[in-house]
């Protein structure tokens, strides 16, 4: 009687189970398409180009690599321009990777790139959903994720050919994977290389990914004890290294200097620490042998030399002004913080790609603005 109760049982445990597997699946699958819909509707609906800026430069860099020109980028005195060039590496490179395979597979287009970011975008979904039940519970990160699909800022900037969408995704399944697999002394080394892997992804999408090194070191010291955490820490190291070599090894073939990532880490830098820093996004007005930083993007014969100077410049600025450089930190706090409506400028293009009808442009300010505090 016993030994057919507990198959039983188990196979009534089986099901149940099953069943909770079958509606998470459904849950996290519709809030996925959700999201996929609401971020391609709003793809669609909104008329905006990269005409000059980040997403210029992005989307020029990736024509280039997907017709075998290489990252490079030449000028027309105004805008970066497609077709040969001078090497560069101001911005991190793996957007305009993406998109160079993107163009590969279905040819130039602006609007494939704005859809190849409502699907990454998309896939976020569901690492924002394992994220919040490693941490919390199954309830909060089906909270968490259907938040993130339907949250306005979140879809506000997809149509822009920023990196961003392809950086939140790398960074959440790198939180994801880190939290949901505690390290141990029997821990496969494959789980640290992996967090490693994507560490130096995000980490080439945006510099700001190498802050998951220190959150991952403190992590595993908490939770695990210091020698799984030593071993995770040099594992992860190790791969991360691994994948970003290759690019830091091409600079210094191709720019003849040691620049890990980006160049443009040396202007962010300079930005945040000389005489006119503001504490918000802005160039600063000295120049390196005449030129001024905003030209750094379109001068790469300039470019490293600028990389140098002004890295020189913010790190001598930061250590012998500290009393400004605490009012700084004040000011970048208040400015990070203060809104996030500045996506509309670049919707509509300065003006030009309006957004119909003018009553719908004139409320998204306070409709980014309101949905950001709510979540603060």
């Amino acid at each position: 009687m016993g030994a057919l109760w507990v198959p039983a049982i188990t196979k009534g445990r089986w099901r149940i189970e099953s069943l909770r597997v079958s509606t998470l699946a459904l849950w996290l699958g519709g809030l996925s398409l959700a999201g996929l819909a609401l971020r391609l509707t709003w793809v669609l609906y909104t008329d905006t180009i990269p005409l000059g800026g980040d997403p210029h430069w992005y989307y020029v860099v990736g024509i280039n690599l997907a017709q075998g020109f290489g990252f490079v980028t030449a000028t027309n005195g105004l805008f970066e321009v497609p077709g040969p060039g001078e090497p560069t590496a101001f911005w991190s490179p793996a957007y305009p990777f993406a998109l160079a395979g993107l163009f590969k597979l279905f040819g130039v287009s602006i609007t494939a790139a704005k859809v190849f970011n409502a699907v990454l975008g998309a896939l976020t979904i569901p690492f924002v959903y394992g994220l919040g039940s490693a941490i919390f519970s199954r309830r909060v990160g089906l909270a968490a994720a259907g938040l993130f699909a339907v949250f306005p800022n979140a879809i506000a900037w997809t149509p822009l050919l920023f990196p961003e969408q392809l950086f939140v995704l790398l960074f959440v399944a790198a939180l994801w994977l880190l939290v949901a697999f505690p390290m141990t002394e029997r821990s496969p080394w494959t789980l640290a290389a992996g967090f490693g892997v994507l560490v130096a992804l995000a980490t080439l999408t945006r510099g700001q990914g190498a802050v998951l090194v220190p959150i991952a070191v403190l992590y595993w010291l908490g939770r695990s004890g210091w020698r799984p955490a030593l071993r995770a820490t040099a594992v992860s190291l190790l791969a991360a290294a691994a994948v970003t070599a290759p690019w830091t090894i091409r600079n210094a073939v191709e720019l003849h200097a040691f620049i890990p990532i980006s160049t443009n880490s040396a202007a962010a830098l300079r930005a945040g620490h000389a005489p006119d820093a503001s504490g918000t996004t802005m160039w600063p007005r000295d120049t390196v042998n005449g030129v001024h930083m905003w030209e750094m993007m379109r001068r790469p014969d300039w470019e490293v030399a600028a990389y140098r100077e002004y890295t020189k410049r913010g790190i001598e600025y930061a250590l012998t002004h500290p009393k400004r450089e605490l009012e700084l930190t004040g000011d970048k706090i208040y400015h990070l913080y203060r809104t996030d409506s500045d996506v509309v400028p670049w919707l509509t293009t300065l003006g030009a790609t309006p957004i119909e009808p003018q009553a719908l442009e004139d409320a998204l300010p306070r409709v980014f603005d309101y949905s950001y505090y709510a979540l603060l």
